[in-house]
């Protein structure tokens, strides 16, 4: 009979680590995996898994992201752990916290780490790739005075164009919009041009931002 209740609890302790010895990190894991029936020790706990599933994995600054921790085995009360850009902090975590929702204002490559904690004490990690795009300048053009009598001389404006991920670095302004860059300044987005006949003239605008990208926008000049 002693000889019986030692190989089971010995049986019982084999059974425990097997149900606990599960670590991460676990790099691409997308879909559940249903654990092995030697793994479901007493049908109530089993080996702890997860897995994170994204609103979007791709897209342009800024871009909000939602992610949400799904959870197969183990014991609950759960405990979560996230880390959303990837910079070894820990950004989020309490009980329960299986949702998060971040706005990625910066172009990058962003690794999501989520760690999950079950009530024994099992640890598992998940992963998730999110690629942020930059989002390009807004180019903004304004003129004052934008009518009068010919010869009309106008100052063109730029300073209202913006980056949202960045900072722009090039202005540059088309008079007629014949294709022909009459301006550009790396600092000063306004510029000035006489239109001596009268007609309607649209002045384009050109912005460049840091990542290389350009936008273009006009403004209508009327010269009477």
């Amino acid at each position: 009979m002693r000889r019986l209740i030692v190989s089971l609890c010995a049986t019982l302790v084999l059974l425990s680590l097997a149900a606990c010895g599960n670590s991460g990190p676990v790099p691409g894991q997308l879909n559940p995996v249903t654990p092995p029936p030697k793994n479901n020790p007493g049908g109530a706990s089993y080996q702890l898994q997860c897995w994170i599933t994204l609103s979007k994995t791709t897209g342009h600054a800024p871009m909000p992201v939602n992610m949400w921790a799904n959870v197969l085995g183990g014991m609950p009360p759960f405990y979560f752990r996230w880390d959303v850009n990837g910079d070894g902090w820990w950004d989020y975590g309490g009980i329960g916290v299986t949702e998060v929702g971040i706005r990625y204002m910066s172009a990058g490559l962003y690794n999501i780490l989520l760690e999950v904690e079950d009530k024994n004490g099992q640890f598992y990690h998940a992963t998730a790739l999110v690629d942020v795009k930059p989002s390009g300048p807004h180019a903004v053009p304004a003129a004052v005075p934008v009518t009068g009598k010919a010869p009309l001389t106008t100052n063109l404006i730029g300073s209202a164009s913006y980056d949202r991920d960045g900072y722009v670095v090039l202005y540059e302004w088309d008079f007629e919009s014949d294709g022909v860059w009459d301006y550009e300044s790396a600092t000063n987005p306004v510029a000035t041009t006489t239109y001596d006949l009268p007609g309607t003239y649209n002045p384009t605008l050109r912005v460049t931002d840091d990542d290389g990208l350009t936008n273009e926008a006009s403004v209508q000049i009327i010269a009477l």
